[in-house]
């Protein structure tokens, strides 16, 4: 076992700043948690899917309980830790085995004693919260993690493959599950390890994690339940018995009782929820260890260290992918580079998924169609016709209508007129907006003083428009 100092990031050949994921750390869990919620609010129709799994899974256990099949819930809400994710809420060091047995109880005894929660089951796993005392936000993170395990397990090996992370052959992985058989199997797969201790590590998005989920009991209460209180005139009944302080602690278990029984609360208040999906963001700013001015510079400085020419493209490309995940991650995310059509005819350098509730990007995709985001890359010192043309052409109704180009100089006047001409004469408009190494330390700046460099982009984007009319 190596002995490394905690804290410490587990990788080191990439920053977190840089990439899609969350990293796990040494010795100990970064507070976060997956949040089943952001799966749900997704533009992604794989991250849509996965929400729907979650739930089509757990209300298939919920079935269970109600028809008595109590062998088969017992089998299906079966839910112990992940500590592959390196994600919770201990206070000291990594998190233990042992509490799986214990949520699988909790589960369906608060199932078994809320008949009215049997026959509505659930819209989110989250709601498990507003229910029973045991299950609390590191529970919620533990089912969602157990049941995507495999899709995290696909997701780890694309990102190791895309960041050239090292894989370990054959690595056992204990309770994944088969939505396809219908249960939980285990297996070995190709994934990274732990230096400290061999055992397997699990990437996780950084957009589907948060240090609470958006839907939780403390909120639960000052949303819906204070409300209720009111309205009832039942909040000293409800109080402890120690204080008649209208600011006290009530007694939660009293709360999840009427809960239980009174289910339209919890509609109300995930109606709400839904409602004002688009406030619900991941947490970014998680301990991370790294001086973002620092990590600025240094990105800066590799930046400029890359020699101008072909033979340096595909360094370029890396870097410009490093430095756009960077700047825009969770609003860009799952990064790819060279993605090829089927037919191997097209091959764009960059494209990333516009998942974001800014008003840029959400502008985009309403009026451009960019649910994706294409960056093309070129390392020469001049921006050709045929680099434009090319862009054009990748342009429509699959990849949007705006796309961009990334070179080391700004883009000259012949240039331009030649991306406004195929602005004007298209239709829809395709739009390509030109940045250079100057553009991307601007923005890099920006982002090591704290501030957004959506808003940068947003110039770039108004400065064509304005010129085009």
């Amino acid at each position: 076992m190596k002995s490394l100092k905690p804290y410490l990031p587990l990788l080191t050949k990439v920053k977190q700043y840089e990439v899609d994921f969350v990293i796990p750390r040494n010795g100990i869990d970064l507070p976060l948690g997956i949040d089943p919620f952001l799966l749900y609010k997704s533009r992604d129709s794989q991250y849509q899917q996965l929400h729907v799994s979650l739930l089509r899974i757990f209300n298939m256990g919920i079935d269970c309980v109600k028809r008595k099949d109590m062998a088969t819930a017992e089998m299906l809400l079966d839910f112990p830790e992940v500590s592959e994710i390196g994600l919770g809420y201990t206070r000291t060091g990594k998190r233990g085995a042992g509490v799986g047995e214990l949520l699988r109880s909790l589960i369906i005894q608060t199932l078994m004693e809320s008949p009215a929660l049997l026959d509505r089951g659930i819209r989110h796993i989250e709601e498990m919260q507003l229910v029973s005392l045991g299950i609390g936000p590191d529970r919620v993170s533990d089912i969602a993690a157990n049941i995507l395990k495999i899709d995290l397990i696909r997701y780890t090996q694309e990102q190791c493959a895309l960041w050239n992370i090292n894989l370990e052959k054959g690595v056992p992985v204990h309770h994944v599950f088969d939505p396809i058989q219908i249960q939980w199997y285990d297996d070995y797969f190709d994934l990274p390890i732990s230096p400290i201790d061999q055992a397997p590590i699990l990437f996780v998005p950084r957009r589907i994690v948060r240090s609470l989920p958006w839907i939780n009991y403390n909120d639960y209460f000052r949303m819906e339940f204070t409300a209720y209180l009111r309205a009832k005139r039942a909040r000293g009944r409800l109080m402890s018995q120690e204080t008649s302080s209208p600011t006290a602690a009530l007694n939660k278990q009293s709360v999840i009782t009427i809960t239980r029984t009174e289910t339209e609360r919890i509609d109300r208040y995930i109606d709400r929820k839904e409602a004002t999906s688009e406030l619900a963001q991941p947490t970014i700013n998680f301990p991370m260890g790294e001086d973002q001015s620092e990590e600025s510079d240094t990105l800066k400085q590799r930046l400029r260290g890359i020699p101008h020419g072909i033979e340096c493209a595909k360094a370029y490309q890396c870097l410009i992918l490093e430095i756009l995940n960077y700047l825009f991650v969770p609003d860009l995310i799952s990064g790819e580079m060279e993605e090829t059509t089927l037919d191997g005819t097209e091959r764009r350098d960059i494209v990333f998924t516009n998942d974001s509730d800014k008003n840029f990007w959400e502008y985009l995709r309403i009026n451009h169609k960019n649910f994706l985001v294409m960056l093309e890359t070129k390392n020469t010192k001049a921006v050709e016709i045929e680099h434009i043309n090319q862009t054009a052409q990748y342009l429509g109704d699959r990849m949007g209508y705006c796309g961009m180009i990334i070179s080391r100089e700004a883009v000259d006047e012949n240039r331009l007129r030649k991306i406004y001409s195929v602005y004007n004469d298209s239709s829809p408009r395709k739009i390509i907006l030109t940045l250079s190494d100057q553009d991307i330390n601007n923005m890099l700046d920006l982002r090591c003083q704290g501030k957004d460099p959506t808003n940068y982009m947003q110039k770039v984007y108004r400065n064509f428009i304005g010129k085009a009319q």
